[in-house]
């Protein structure tokens, strides 16, 4: 009823000392659980965070999507991004921590070849490559 008023609740409403001490012993035995296992705590969050730096990869690929959906009706143009984007991309996961394995050089060859492809190339492939190849192990 305070609570519902806003008021401070009386003497009566309040809890008493046991049922506080009881609360906190909850409370520590939760807490002292989560710490042993922390993969129950973290649920679905992701390994790695979003850096600054992922941010800028997605910023220059979305570039490269943009560009390549105005000029891939021209022959050639599509081939000559999705090259400028690999020549571009590779050294910065190189130098970003980031190792090719044989899923991520598949990964860029699959979509340096769908790029090629005039109407298919209009989708954003080079910004979903850039999000795969960052987040896989």
């Amino acid at each position: 009823m305070a609570a519902q008023l806003g008021r401070r609740p009386s003497r009566v409403e309040r809890p008493s000392l046991d049922e506080k001490m009881d609360d906190a012993k909850s409370y520590r035995v939760v807490a002292s659980n989560a710490i042993k296992n922390p993969a129950k705590v973290l649920g679905n969050v992701t390994k790695k965070p979003m850096t600054l730096n992922f941010i800028c990869m997605c910023a220059v690929a979305s570039v490269f999507d943009i560009i390549g959906l105005f000029l891939n009706e021209v022959p050639g143009v599509g081939i000559a991004i999705q090259i400028i984007a690999d020549t571009t991309f590779i050294p910065w996961f190189y130098f970003s921590g980031i190792k090719f394995n044989g899923k991520r050089i598949g990964s860029m060859a699959s979509t340096s070849i769908l790029e090629s492809i005039p109407f298919v190339g209009n989708l954003p492939f080079i910004l979903l490559n850039v999000i795969y190849s960052y987040y896989s192990k």
